[in-house]
C-alpha cells in the first residue's frame, strides 16, 4: 500500500514542478490546490474511504478559511492550509497575516499544514506526530524531491488525519473543553462576516437589533450567536437527537420543552446565514453528534452540568468569565442559604414545606446554570417526602415548577438551567407548566416597564414572547423570596455612555422618562454627608441586584418576604455604601450576615470559596409584616475563617441560625455592617475627622510618564514627538480621558489649552518634570504634563509648596500588619501607601503658603487651651504620625481596623504629646529624606548617615546594568547585581506595609527588567547604566534609623493610651467646606456628575494592573 502511495506522491511533486515552471499568474498555494486534492482522495482510496476533498477560495475580508476541506464517508474528516512553497509548515515562523491565520485556526480540531515541502498535523493548536520534510523541493527537483522514507511517513500522517473522530469526552468538563474552541472558532467567524456590510450575516445581526436587541454591538451579537448555536446543539443532543445531528434537526427535537431555543436556532440557522460560518458549524453537529449522553452522566458522582458553563468560559473566554462574574456558587453555599431561608419560611412564614408550598413564589435573578433553584426545589421536596411521603413530591414538584422562577442574560447558562429543572420536574413525575418551565433568557436590569417591539415578524415571535413573560414576572408576578449569587464586576465609568457595556445597570442606575434610577437612593445618603466621591464603589453588578432585589421584593409591593444574596463584601465596610446600608436598614426587620472572607489583594490575605480574589458575604435579610422605615433592622455578624476546605465544610455543618455564633453590629443608619468591641478606641476621633480633607493620589493610567530619572524621561517625550502622528496615540496609551489628538486646560489654572499631542513638532522641550512619590519611600520622577495624566488632582496641585507634607495610609480599606501610615514630601501617587490605594492621602497644608491648616476648626484652640500653649498644625500632623507609624498601631487594634478608618488617641498630658510630636518630627525628617522637619544645624535634603555601607558600588557599564537582586542574611548583605551593601538588617530587607516589601519594591522598579506591567513602547525606554547607589544607600539608612527609633516610639504609644484621652465627642464635626479641597483661583468646566463620582479608579488595582 505504501509503494502505491509513492507513485501517488512522486506523481504529485512532477506536477507541481511542472506547473512552476509555467510560470503562470495563480498564487503559489493555489497551484498547490488540485495537486494536493489529487494526493489526498488517492491516499483515501488506498485506505478503503470515500474521500472528498473540496478546495476553497479565500475571502480576505471574511478573516480567510482553509484551503482545503476533506471529507471521508460524507463525514467531515477535517482541513487543510495551504502555505507558498518555502514558508514551511511550523506556525511558530509563520508572520503576519500568515500568523494571525494560524491564531484563528489552531482551534480546528484536525488541521493539516502544508506548503507542498513540509506537512505536519495539528489538533486544537498541538502537533500531532512529527513533521515530514520532502528529501527535495516539489517546485524544481519533481519526483526526485520524494523518498521511500517520505512516503512511508506521509501516508501514515494521512491515515491519522482522514480516520479522525471526535474524541468521546467522558465527562462533562472534558465535552466543555472540546467544544470551547470551536464555539471560538465561530464566533471568530460571524465577526469576520460581520465586517462586510453586504453579508447575510449582518442582515442577520441587522434584523436581531430591530426588532429584539437594540443595545448589541458585532462582538455581542457574534458571541450570543456562537453560544446559541453550540448550546442549542448540545441541548438536542442531551435532549435525544440522534446521530446525525444538524441544526434542522436540532431545532425540531428542541420544539418540545425548550421552544425558545427551537425558534432561536431556526433563526440564526438559516442556510444563507451559514454561507461563511458552514466550517465550525458543521463540525459542532459532528462533535455534538458523538457525545454519548448516557456514559457522560452515569460517570457523574453529582449533578452532572454543576459547572459544565463555569468550565466552558474559563476555557472559551476567560476575560468574559471574569468580567460576568461566572464562578458559579460551591454547593456547601447554596445549601447553607436555602437551609437559612428554609428556615424563616418554615418558622416565620407558615410555609412548612418551604420552597415547594403553594403560596412560596422563588425567584433567582441572576441564575447562571439554575443550582439555587434546584437545590430549593430538592429541599422542599425533601420535607414534604419525609413528612408525607415520598408519593406527595410529585404533586409537589408540579407546584414548584409553577412557583419557581429564574432569570439569565447569557445563553449557555440559560440552555443548561432550562435543561436542569426540566428534567428535576419531571424525574418526580410532575407536570411542566403549559409554557414550560420558568427560566427565562432575559435581562434582569432592564425596565420592568420595557415595552416589547411591535409586529414581530412571524419567525421572532417566540422570542417576543419570551420577552413579555419575563417582563409579567418582573412587573406582576408576587415574589417572597429572591436568591443568588448575583454577579460582582465594578465598572469604570467614563462620559462616554452610549453603548450597553457602559450602560450596565440599566433600569436601575438610569431610570426612565426622565426619572432617575433607583440607585439614587444609595446615592443621596452619601450627598448628604459630604461622601458623594465614594459613590463610584457603587457602580458593581451585585449593587445593582441588591437595589433590584429590594424594589422587586418590598417595594413593587409592599409586604413581607426575604432575600438571600452571596456577593461581594464591600458593603459591609466601605464608605461608599452607607446609603446602600441605610436602605437596607430601612427595609429589613433582621438581617444576618456570614463573612467568608476571601481578600486576595488586600493587606490581610484569607482563603476565598471561590476562585476569586474578591472578599464575599452571605446575607440574609428577612421582613416580617409591614415596612418600619423608621426603625432600623437588627444586624447579626458571624466570621467563618480558615482555608478554603475548612470554610465549605463549616458552611455543610450549618443545619439552622443557631448553628452559628452571632454577633450585633452597630446600629446607625450608616455604619457598617460589622460588630464593635466595647473599648475606647471607638471613642476617639477618626483621623480623617482631625484632618478633613483627603484627596486620591496622582493617578497616570500609565507607567511610562512615571521614570527612575529625569533623563529617562526625557529620552521617551522625544521618542514620542519623533514618532509619526497617527502612532502616537498607541505611545501614550490613550483611555477615555486622554486622546492624543485632543487638547487639555494646563494644570495651573490659567485656563490655558495645551497643544494636542499630535500637534507638537519633534524638539519640542519636554515640560518640567516633577519629583513624585511613586511608592512609600520610593521617589521618582514624573511628568507635570496634564496631557499625559488622567487623574492629575488638581487639588494636591494648587497645595504643593516646599512645606507641604503628605500622609497615606489605608482610610477606606482594612490595614495589615506595618506602619498605618506613611509621609512624603511630594505628591502621592494614587497607591503610594502600598501598592493600593483610593481616597487615602492627607496633606497638612490646604494652601501653598502654608496658612491654612487641614485641621477642623477649634481642634488647635483645644489642645492649646489644655495645654496652656500654642500647638501648632505640624506639632498636631507629627504627634498623629508617631502613633501611626509604630506598627504596635494595628497589632493593638487589629481586630477593630477591620472597620476601615483609624482613630487617633489625643492624650491630653501636654508631655507625653510633646514626647510624641518630637519622634513624629524625626520621623518626618527621615522619611521625606531630609526635606520637613529638618532638625536645627541640618541641611535640609539629606539624610544622616547609618550603618550599612557600600562594600562594592554597583558596576556602571550597560553590559553590567543588574537584573536581580539577593540577600545574605548569615553576612547581612544587600547583592544588587555585582555590587554589595554590608550592615542592612534583616528587619531592613523584610520592612514592610501591609503586605507591601519596602526595599524589595524599591529595588525592582529599577531592575533592567523592571517589575509591573507595561503600558506602552516607552516603558522600553529604561535608564541605560546604573546610577543609583547613592539613593540606595540613603533608602538604607532611612530604615536603619526608623526601625532603631521603633522601640522608642513604641513606648511613648503605650504611655499615651494609658493616659488620660479626649474623646471624640470634645471636638466639633468637619463642616463640609472643610472636608472638599481648595478651589481653583480661575473657574474651570465642571466635570459631569457621572464622570466626578465614577471616573476614580477601584482601591483595590494594583500596580500589576497599571498605574
Amino acid at each position: 500500500m505504501q509503494q502505491n502511495f509513492e507513485v501517488v506522491l512522486k506523481a504529485f511533486a512532477a506536477d507541481v514542478t511542472a506547473k512552476f515552471k509555467l510560470n503562470l499568474s495563480f498564487g503559489p498555494e493555489d497551484q498547490l490546490k488540485s495537486p494536493i486534492k489529487a494526493v489526498l482522495e488517492e491516499a483515501g482510496r488506498l485506505l478503503h474511504l470515500d474521500v472528498n476533498a473540496v478546495t476553497e477560495v479565500h475571502v480576505h475580508e471574511l478573516g480567510g478559511r482553509p484551503d482545503i476541506g476533506v471529507t471521508a464517508a460524507s463525514l467531515l474528516a477535517g482541513y487543510i492550509e495551504l502555505k507558498a512553497p518555502g514558508k514551511g509548515a511550523n506556525p511558530a515562523k509563520l508572520k503576519g497575516a500568515d500568523k494571525a491565520q494560524w491564531q484563528k485556526f489552531q482551534d480546528l480540531p484536525n488541521l493539516l499544514y502544508t506548503d507542498g515541502n513540509e506537512w505536519a498535523l495539528y489538533r486544537s493548536g498541538e502537533q500531532t506526530g512529527k513533521m515530514i520534510r520532502l528529501a527535495g523541493d516539489v517546485t524544481i527537483d519533481g519526483a526526485e524531491a520524494v523518498s521511500t522514507e517520505n512516503a512511508t511517513a506521509l501516508f501514515e500522517l494521512l491515515r491519522d488525519f482522514l480516520h479522525w473522530q471526535p474524541i468521546v469526552p467522558a465527562t462533562p468538563k472534558a465535552l466543555a473543553k472540546m467544544l470551547a474552541p470551536v464555539c471560538r472558532l465561530l464566533r471568530t467567524g460571524v465577526l469576520a462576516a460581520l465586517a462586510d456590510p453586504d453579508s447575510n450575516l449582518t442582515m442577520l445581526a441587522q434584523d436581531w437589533r430591530k426588532y429584539l436587541f437594540p443595545d448589541a454591538d458585532d462582538k455581542q451579537f457574534a458571541d450570543a450567536y456562537a453560544q446559541t448555536l453550540t448550546y442549542a446543539l448540545l441541548l438536542a443532543r442531551l435532549s435525544g437527537t440522534g446521530d446525525m445531528m444538524s441544526l434542522p434537526s436540532a431545532a425540531k427535537s428542541l420544539r418540545t420543552g425548550h421552544r425558545l431555543l427551537a425558534d432561536t436556532l431556526k433563526i440564526l440557522g438559516d442556510d444563507a446565514a451559514l454561507e461563511h460560518i458552514d466550517i465550525p458549524v458543521t463540525l459542532l453537529e459532528r462533535m455534538i453528534a458523538a457525545v454519548d449522553v448516557s456514559a457522560l452522566t452515569n460517570n457523574a458522582q453529582d449533578d452532572p452540568w454543576l459547572y459544565f458553563y463555569e468550565d466552558f468560559l474559563a476555557e472559551y473566554d476567560p476575560k468574559m468569565r471574569k468580567d460576568r462574574g461566572v464562578y458559579y456558587t460551591p454547593v456547601p453555599v447554596v445549601q447553607t442559604q436555602v437551609r437559612l431561608v428554609a428556615e424563616l419560611l418554615t418558622t416565620r412564614f407558615d410555609a412548612e414545606f418551604s420552597f415547594v408550598d403553594p403560596h412560596v413564589v422563588t425567584l433567582d435573578p441572576a441564575a447562571g446554570t439554575g443550582t439555587y433553584i434546584l437545590t430549593a426545589v430538592q429541599h422542599g421536596l425533601a420535607q414534604i417526602g419525609a413528612k408525607k411521603g415520598t408519593g406527595m413530591r410529585r404533586s409537589a414538584a408540579t407546584t414548584a415548577a409553577n412557583n419557581v422562577h429564574a432569570f439569565e442574560i447569557l445563553v449557555g447558562p440559560y440552555a443548561v438551567a432550562h435543561l436542569r429543572l426540566t428534567q428535576q420536574i419531571l424525574k418526580e413525575a410532575g407536570a411542566l407548566p403549559a409554557d414550560g418551565v420558568h427560566v427565562y433568557l432575559t435581562d434582569t436590569l432592564e425596565s420592568p416597564h420595557a415595552i416589547p417591539p411591535g409586529h414581530l415578524p412571524l419567525m421572532y415571535k417566540v422570542l417576543g414572547d419570551e420577552h413579555v413573560r419575563a417582563q409579567q414576572v418582573k412587573s406582576q408576578t408576587s415574589v417572597l423570596v429572591c436568591i443568588g449569587n448575583p454577579p460582582y464586576s465594578r465598572q469604570q465609568i467614563t462620559p462616554d455612555e452610549h453603548n450597553s457595556e457602559t450602560r450596565r445597570g440599566g433600569w436601575i442606575r438610569f431610570g426612565e422618562d426622565g426619572k432617575g434610577g433607583l440607585l439614587q437612593d444609595f446615592i443621596d445618603p452619601l450627598i448628604s454627608a459630604g461622601l458623594s466621591v465614594h459613590a463610584k464603589n457603587l457602580y458593581n453588578d451585585y449593587v445593582y441586584f441588591w437595589r433590584w432585589a429590594l424594589w422587586k421584593v418590598f417595594e413593587a409591593e409592599s409586604k413581607p418576604g426575604i432575600i438571600s444574596f452571596i456577593t461581594a463584601s464591600s458593603y459591609l465596610r466601605g464608605p461608599g455604601f452607607a446609603g446602600m446600608r441605610q436602605v437596607m436598614r430601612q427595609t429589613f426587620d433582621d438581617l444576618w450576615i456570614i463573612d467568608l472572607e476571601g481578600d486576595n489583594l488586600g493587606a490581610r490575605k484569607t482563603d476565598n470559596v471561590f476562585a476569586i480574589q474578591t472578599p464575599v458575604a452571605i446575607a440574609i435579610g428577612v421582613r416580617y409584616g409591614q415596612p418600619q422605615p423608621e426603625t432600623p433592622a437588627v444586624v447579626h455578624y458571624t466570621k467563618i475563617e480558615g482555608t478554603q476546605e475548612e470554610k465549605l465544610h463549616a458552611l455543610a455543618e450549618v443545619a439552622s441560625f443557631d448553628s452559628l455564633p452571632w454577633r450585633n453590629c452597630l446600629s446607625g443608619w450608616t455604619e457598617p455592617f460589622l460588630p464593635i468591641s466595647d473599648n475606647d478606641y471607638w471613642r476617639w476621633p477618626l483621623l480623617t475627622d482631625i484632618f478633613p480633607w483627603q484627596e486620591n493620589g496622582m493617578q497616570f493610567k500609565r507607567s511610562w510618564p512615571i521614570g527612575e530619572t529625569v533623563e529617562v524621561l526625557e529620552r521617551r517625550w522625544k521618542a514620542l514627538l519623533n514618532a509619526p502622528k497617527a502612532e502616537r496615540g498607541k505611545l501614550l496609551r490613550e483611555t477615555d480621558a486622554r486622546k492624543a489628538h485632543k487638547t487639555y486646560a494646563a494644570l495651573d489654572d490659567s485656563g490655558e489649552s495645551l497643544a494636542a499631542l499630535t500637534a507638537l513638532a519633534p524638539g519640542m522641550p519636554l515640560v518640567t518634570p516633577m519629583r513624585y512619590a511613586f511608592r512609600s519611600f520610593d521617589r521618582h520622577w514624573v511628568f507635570k504634563d496634564v496631557r499625559l495624566c488622567d487623574r492629575p488632582r488638581p487639588t494636591l496641585l494648587r497645595s504643593e509648596s516646599m512645606h507641604q507634607i503628605y500622609m497615606t495610609g489605608l482610610l477606606t480599606d482594612i490595614l495589615g500588619n506595618g506602619p498605618a501610615a506613611v509621609v512624603t514630601a511630594f505628591i502621592p501617587d494614587l497607591h503610594h501607601f502600598c501598592n493600593r490605594g483610593a481616597k487615602d492621602v492627607i496633606p497638612l497644608w490646604r494652601d501653598s503658603a502654608a496658612t491654612e491648616p487641614n485641621i477642623k476648626h477649634h481642634f488647635l484652640d483645644i489642645l492649646s487651651n489644655t495645654y496652656s500653649r500654642a500647638v501648632s498644625a505640624e506639632d498636631l500632623f507629627a504627634y498623629c504620625y508617631a502613633l501611626l507609624c509604630t506598627p504596635r498601631y494595628v497589632t493593638r487594634f487589629w481586630d477593630e481596623l477591620t472597620i476601615p478608618g483609624p482613630r487617633v488617641p489625643v492624650t491630653k498630658d501636654d508631655q507625653v504629646f510633646q514626647q510624641a510630636a518630637a519622634l513624629g518630627r524625626t520621623l518626618i525628617w527621615l522619611h521625606t529624606y531630609g526635606e520637613r522637619c529638618v532638625p536645627p544645624r541640618e541641611k535640609p535634603g539629606r539624610v544622616p548617615s547609618g550603618k550599612v555601607r557600600c562594600k562594592v558600588g554597583t558596576p556602571t557599564t550597560q553590559a553590567e546594568y543588574p537584573d536581580a537582586f539577593s540577600y545574605d542574611r548569615a553576612n547581612q548583605e544587600l547583592h544588587v547585581g555585582k555590587g554589595v551593601f554590608e550592615h542592612v538588617r534583616q528587619e531592613i530587607w523584610e520592612f514592610s506595609i501591609s503586605g507591601f516589601e519596602v526595599l524589595k519594591s524599591w529595588l525592582g522598579y529599577r531592575m533592567k527588567t523592571r517589575s509591573g506591567k507595561k503600558s506602552s513602547p516607552l516603558d522600553d525606554i529604561r535608564p541605560e547604566t546604573w546610577q543609583f547607589d547613592e539613593e540606595l544607600l540613603d533608602l538604607l539608612w532611612v530604615l536603619d534609623h526608623t526601625i532603631d527609633l521603633l522601640p522608642e516610639v513604641t513606648a511613648v504609644f503605650e504611655r499615651i493610651l494609658s493616659s488620660d484621652l479626649f474623646s471624640a465627642a470634645a471636638f466639633p464635626q468637619p463642616t463640609a467646606a472643610e472636608r472638599q479641597g481648595p478651589r481653583p483661583t480661575v473657574q474651570t468646566q465642571p466635570l459631569p456628575l457621572f464622570a466626578q463620582l465614577d471616573a476614580e479608579e477601584s482601591e483595590e488595582e494594583l500596580d500589576e494592573n497599571m498605574t
